[in-house]
């Protein structure tokens, strides 16, 4: 009985993992690069937006390599503060259409690497959202008999609700250096809550990451009309270092952090200088972008049609190699995942792990991460360190579901920055 039942469960467990992964931010393409999800005209930006929202206040792009030209087709699904779909039908949260192909269609040209540039402005006037929530952006690929290949999640905020936030030391003495604190308040405008415990949740982001976030959170106590998140060691984030960067905005000279520029048939070669640990040295103060990146070209008279890509090296000193934890390049060029193309292999000749992911010209914030092979585990130390100074960027999105509702509102959102400001 107990083999059945082991045999049933490893069965089902593609399909759950298949579903989760539908519900993240995912690439299942891997012919689709360089995928960006912000605020129009406002790199570096979370894809969240306040309702009602204007016309094309959101922007997806993406590429896809070679020289075909795709036909692509979205949808949105309205979601739950945990991501999962809500009990809303589709034409209970979307105005037009339920479905729509993407138009806006570009070829790149003078690269020696050919793709074909795709952009969506959202909401549109063939497809609206009608609530407030988390939603999930599907896009599917027609000539594959629609098969998925791309999912982004972004936030519709019924901005009515206050935060106030603040950073507090937290009590452990062990993280008084190297962690944040966040405590904050919610009053809650224009709405009756009996039940704050159930019906009101929240959730904090570290620089826009979902894979990381604490929540949901229920209220700690209710000081008169505001609901008070008041924890002490529960809302607390390892603040890592200043994100390491690398400047390749173009491939007629060396940018910042890069060693070395090389042009073969139908891409560029880019190696970076070499890194080293930081684990043990004092923080530096550099602004830096939150581990994001932005795609420009400072070539003379060029545009971004005229990114190219490159093949990127990027190398970190090792005396030897970890014998039991793996070493990632991480940050929003990985979409802030493990992804193989990003592991690290370690070259005992040249003492040190390196890799060389595909990335389009741009400038990129970047760090290491260090994971246990068994559990997958990340050491939050790593090769970075934590500083209690690093400027990182949090965000408080609060929900509110009464009893009888059938989805999560997202009532109110709240960005503050740590560090030296």
């Amino acid at each position: 009985m107990k083999t059945r039942l082991l045999q049933s469960f490893f069965c089902l467990l593609p399909l759950f993992l298949s579903a989760q992964n539908e519900t993240e931010n995912n690439i299942f393409d891997e012919d689709i690069r360089t995928v960006q999800f912000q605020l129009t005209n406002s790199p570096l930006s979370l894809p969240m937006v306040d309702y009602p929202t204007r016309p094309s206040a959101l922007m997806l792009e993406f590429d896809h390599m070679g020289e075909d030209i795709k036909d692509y087709k979205y949808t949105l699904v309205h979601c739950n503060s945990d991501w999962q779909p809500s009990d809303l039908v589709d034409n209970q949260y979307l105005d037009g259409f339920l479905e729509d192909r993407i138009t806006n269609i570009q070829s790149s040209f003078n690269t020696l690497k050919q793709y074909t540039h795709y952009m969506l402005p959202l909401p549109n006037g063939n497809m609206r959202w009608s609530k407030s929530g988390n939603y999930l952006l599907k896009v599917f690929d027609v000539d594959e008999g629609d098969e998925l290949v791309l999912v982004r999640r972004f936030m519709v905020v019924e901005p009515t609700w206050r935060i106030a936030a603040q950073f507090v030391r937290t009590a452990k003495v062990s993280k008084y250096n190297t962690h944040h604190e966040i405590d904050f308040s919610v009053k809650p405008k224009g709405e009756r809550i009996s039940n704050p415990q159930n019906d009101v949740k929240a959730f904090v982001l570290q620089n826009g990451r979902w894979d990381n976030a604490i929540g949901p959170i229920k209220p700690y106590i209710t000081r008169g009309e505001d609901i008070v998140y008041d924890y002490q060691d529960e809302i607390v984030f390892p603040a890592g270092k200043e994100f390491r960067f690398f400047d390749m905005r173009t491939f007629d000279v060396r940018g910042e952090r890069v060693k070395g520029i090389a042009e073969k048939y139908d891409y560029y070669e880019v190696t970076l200088q070499r890194d080293e640990s930081r684990f043990d040295r004092a923080a530096t103060f550099r602004e830096d972008a939150d581990g994001r990146f932005v795609i420009d070209n400072r070539n003379y008279n060029q545009t971004l049609l005229q990114c190219d890509y490159a093949k990127v090296l990027f190398s970190l000193d090792r005396n030897a190699p970890l014998e039991d934890e793996d070493v990632y390049v991480f940050g929003e060029l990985s979409d802030w995942q493990l992804k193989p193309e990003f592991k690290m292999e370690y070259s005992a000749e040249a003492k040190a792990y390196y890799c060389e992911p595909f990335l389009k010209q741009g400038y990129y914030n970047y760090q290491y991460i260090v994971v246990d092979r068994k559990t997958g585990v990340e050491d939050t130390d790593g090769f970075e360190g934590n500083w209690y100074e690093t400027g990182n960027q949090y965000t408080i999105l609060v929900y509110f579901r009464p009893f009888g509702a059938r989805y999560d509102r997202l009532m109110g959102a709240a960005t503050l920055k740590s560090g030296r400001q």
